[in-house]
């Protein structure tokens, strides 16, 4: 059986993991790879870039609503996977309505319906990329190192303080499932504020023992592109913005358990002082 790279892209919401994982989805189907995708946030907005504006988005909490997950059919399961440009195929969870149910349970029931129908292990794809919501503090979310379906898991952190106190957590996770295979590729820098003072996230990324594999800028073609529903690789293909995520890409799928470093636990005292300047 061939070999999958099975990415996982996490961060706390609002962090730009969505836009990361589109880019890196829609230059892996450039490259003549087949790419699954897979959205676990309830807003069901993460393959929105690579289905196009028309394409009725649907998720596996519609269907689990409508049938319970041991009746499922082949044909429903196939009827989840949406196809998107490129031929990149797209999954997205979905979750229960506002102030009903556990988004975490979901994206746990999505992972075990898309275990017993193989989808994730059957050698169809080259490249899955999950995009995950969260700072891992429940089970739930943390359902494909779990089960096994994730192998290299890269954290999507800005200079705000919140996303690098979400990063510390995720990294904590990857640890306590490493004998499943996980292993922590690096950091993905994804800018608020180009003019930022980046020393607390040169100090978090140390003292973490992770790489910042990329800093991807604030940038208006990026937010133009999102506006009509595109990646950025597709809308300005020869930008700066499109050599990074190319870059970016290219050292994921070259990254390896074995070059790979442990990431280190930071307790909360140690955190406060990289975070607000203590040496």
């Amino acid at each position: 059986m061939k070999k999958v790279n099975k990415i996982v892209i996490y961060g706390k919401g609002g962090i730009g993991k969505s836009m990361i994982a589109s880019n890196l989805s829609m230059i892996y189907a450039r490259q003549g790879l087949k790419v699954l995708q897979i959205g676990c946030d309830p807003k069901h907005d993460s393959t929105i870039r690579l289905l196009g504006e028309r394409q009725k988005i649907r998720t596996v909490m519609d269907i689990v609503a409508k049938k319970s997950p041991v009746n499922l059919t082949r044909d429903d399961v196939a009827s989840l996977i949406m196809k998107g440009k490129n031929n990149i195929d797209c999954i997205e969870c979905g979750g229960p309505k506002p102030g009903v149910g556990c988004a975490g349970r979901g994206i746990l029931l999505m992972s075990e319906i898309l275990s017993d129908a193989g989808i994730i292990n059957g050698g169809e794809y080259d490249v899955i990329v999950f995009d995950i919501l969260g700072d891992v503090v429940c089970g739930g979310f943390a359902a494909p190192l779990k089960l096994n379906f994730a192998e290299k898991v890269f954290i999507a952190i800005s200079e705000e303080l919140a996303s690098l106190y979400a990063a510390n957590n995720i990294s904590q996770a990857v640890l306590h499932y490493k004998n499943n295979g996980i292993y922590l590729g690096g950091l993905i820098l994804n800018l608020r504020d180009n003019n930022a003072d980046l020393k607390h996230v040169g100090r978090f990324a140390k003292r973490l023992n992770a790489d910042i594999l990329a800093k991807i800028p604030r940038s208006k073609k990026i937010a133009d592109a999102e506006h009509r529903n595109n990646t950025a690789v597709e809308a300005y293909p020869s930008s700066d913005v499109a050599r990074i995520f190319s870059g970016l890409a290219k050292d994921i799928l070259e990254c390896k358990k074995t070059s790979s470093r442990k990431p280190r636990y930071i307790g909360e005292e140690a955190l406060g002082d990289i975070l607000y300047g203590a040496r």
